[in-house]
């Protein structure tokens, strides 16, 4: 779970618990008032039955038949004492006189009884309203030095006349016990409550510290441009395809920092990107991804990707950086694309970038390009996680171009072209350009080959009078696990494997012949035959001729393409290769061959071979199914 996700979980979780104790409180306060309004209620009743054995004894005239009667006066004190208990601090009986001064009737205290018609100063309003009112009511004491909680207030009525007020004293001591009644609740809820508050200051200050850590963690320290991870949140709430993106690399700025100084470079880098900043609309981000390398995602409907990346360019190329006494001044190299809608992986985003810009920068670098991806497709078909889907569930294919003899054009063989599947439509085939470059070095890219050769063997296998050319980067001759691979369906299909011809493809100078042609011996220890593919460009020279041992070259289809444009130069290139070819013994093949002229022309110049889209497209091999009957 993610941590801004979790923090807000552990606050609700907090405030409800800080809702709940309060509920509980408040609970409790109700509960224990509860308590006492019912206690006052008993009391009231008791104190009604106190007045109804009064008025019994007095036959409700109680002042006349008190004054006139001290025996019975006495009598009633002792009852009314007796009426006492730890509840009850006092119990007596006020009268109102003329002049609206209370004096004591009845009082039923144990120690120190007030005597009859002793004055009596109440402290609160009630008593008056009571005796007008003729309703219980209570007064509660305030500042009492006797210990009374409530006075609980009671008039004895005859004939619609208050005869007098029956006093009941409820104790203080009661009142403790009511409220004690629930006291170990409070305790509860009062620690509750410490420990939610202690909770919750340390959570705010975990949520402060944690909110600094990801400043630090979002914001990169030195430039004050955004990090990686804050791409990637950014990306999670918003749509990708909703933006545009560049990438911006400053060339050899190692020179900066040999030449300046670690501390220079760093100011330079900060000025660098203020630079770009100045440059973006507060809704355009700009990230740090690596030291010197910077990525931007822009607003679609902002700015056409391709004014605002030249615009950058144009400004970052000519800026001048004052450090110390000297001038300096930064190359950069850039990749910008228009991002296709419905794209959702960053990181496809980010690799065709990468890719990109390493074009700029074997070019010369201090450059910039700009893609425009036609559809989805193009982009979903370089993400890694599609690829190893489509492998794992063997949505692999070969189609199969044919190399035809020049002089008949009668199919002498059939180099086999990898394709994925598509997912959604199987009749969709994803070409290599697509996917090669992200799996190559990878466990995809021995999976990838194991289904080609699987595929290569089942052909050759089902039909015997075939030839089939697969394709191996020099590269993959180097990889153990490959050679591994290869060996091994050699030797389990050697009884075809003779008709298995490897076009060698090769991106870099090769600088261990010697390692090579021993690793060209053991692919011919089976009869399968090596063909070099794209002679006469690149890497694929000469010098091969001398220290390898090949069977077939097979000429770059640039080079051939040249017939159209410089036929006369090209013609005399090509006969010096057809020359050698002929004198080494090796089998000439013209690749690209893609029109009628073009052909003519091979077959004048007497190459024994040729392949291109003229002679035949990539497809099953079922479709050539009869001229292999043939």
């Amino acid at each position: 779970m993610k941590q801004p996700y979790f923090n807000r979980i552990i606050f609700g979780i907090i405030g409800l618990l800080i809702l709940f104790v309060l509920y509980l409180q408040y609970a409790i306060i109700e509960n224990t008032e509860k308590i006492k309004k019912d206690e006052i209620q008993k009391s009231e009743k008791y104190a009604q039955k106190i007045v109804q054995y009064l008025r019994a004894k007095t036959g409700g005239h109680i002042e006349s038949a008190l004054t006139n009667n001290p025996k019975l006066r006495d009598q009633l004190n002792d009852v009314l004492q007796a009426f006492l208990t730890e509840n009850y601090q006092y119990i007596f009986v006020l009268k109102k006189d003329a002049k609206g001064h209370y004096r004591f009737l009845l009082d039923g205290s144990k120690e120190e009884a007030v005597e009859y018609q002793t004055i009596f100063f109440p402290q609160s309003s009630v008593f008056d309203r009571v005796y007008e009112t003729q309703k219980t009511g209570i007064a509660k004491q305030q500042e009492s030095t006797q210990k009374i909680w409530l006075s609980l207030l009671y008039p004895i009525v005859e004939d619609k006349q208050t005869q007098a007020l029956l006093v009941v004293d409820l104790s203080e001591e009661y009142a403790d016990y009511l409220n004690n009644l629930n006291s170990p609740l409070k305790v509860l809820v009062s620690l509750m409550q410490i420990f939610l508050v202690i909770s919750m200051a340390l959570l705010v200050l975990m949520a402060y510290r944690y909110y600094k850590f990801r400043q630090s963690v979002l914001n990169d320290t030195l430039t004050g441009a955004h990090t990686k991870l804050y791409l990637e949140e950014f990306f999670n709430r918003n749509r990708l395809d909703e933006y545009n993106a560049i990438l911006i690399d400053i060339d050899e700025f190692k020179e900066i920092n040999e030449k300046y100084g670690y501390d220079a470079g760093d100011a330079i880098i900060k000025e660098f990107v203020q630079a770009v900043l100045a440059e973006l609309s507060l809704s355009a981000k700009l990230i740090r991804t690596a030291g010197t390398e910077f990525f931007i995602v822009v607003p679609k409907n902002e700015i056409e990707i391709g004014i605002l990346t030249q615009k950058l360019f144009e400004i970052l190329k000519e800026k001048k950086y004052l450090t110390g006494n000297d001038v300096a001044s930064l190359t950069i190299s850039m990749s910008a694309m228009v991002i296709p809608k419905g794209a959702s992986s960053l990181q496809a985003i980010q690799r065709i970038l990468d890719e990109k810009l390493l074009e700029v920068k074997s070019r010369g670098k201090n450059n910039f390009i700009i893609l425009d991806l036609q559809s989805i497709d193009d982009l979903r078909y370089r993400d890694i996680d599609y690829i190893k889907e489509a492998l794992e569930e063997k949505r692999v294919c070969c189609l199969y171009q044919p190399i035809v003899c020049t002089q008949t054009k009668q199919i002498i063989k059939y180099e086999a072209l990898v394709r994925l599947i598509d997912k959604e439509d199987d009749k969709k085939l994803i070409t290599p350009h697509h996917f090669l470059k992200v799996i190559k070095g990878t466990t995809q890219y021995i999976k990838m080959s194991k289904l080609v050769l699987e595929e290569a063997f089942s052909t050759l296998h089902a039909f015997p009078d075939i030839q089939v050319s697969i394709n191996l980067d020099l590269d993959d001759l180097y990889s153990s696990d490959m050679m591994k691979l290869i060996t091994k369906h050699l030797h389990k299909n050697r009884e075809v494997a003779n008709r298995l011809t490897f076009e060698i493809l090769e991106y870099h100078e090769i600088q261990d012949y010697d390692k090579v042609a021993l690793i060209f011996q053991q692919l011919k220890t089976y009869g399968s035959k090596i063909a070099i593919d794209d002679f006469g460009s690149g890497y694929a020279n000469y010098y091969y001729l001398i220290h390898l041992d090949i069977d077939i070259l097979k000429i770059d289809g640039n080079l051939i393409a040249q017939l159209h444009t410089s036929p006369r130069r090209t013609k005399i290139v090509l006969q010096s290769i057809q020359k050698l070819a002929k004198d080494f013994g090796y089998k000439l093949v013209a690749e690209f061959v893609c029109d009628e002229m073009i052909y003519e022309q091979i077959k004048e110049l007497d190459i024994e071979y040729a392949q291109g889209y003229y002679l035949g497209e990539p497809k099953p091999i079922e479709a050539y199914e009869k001229f292999i009957k043939l």
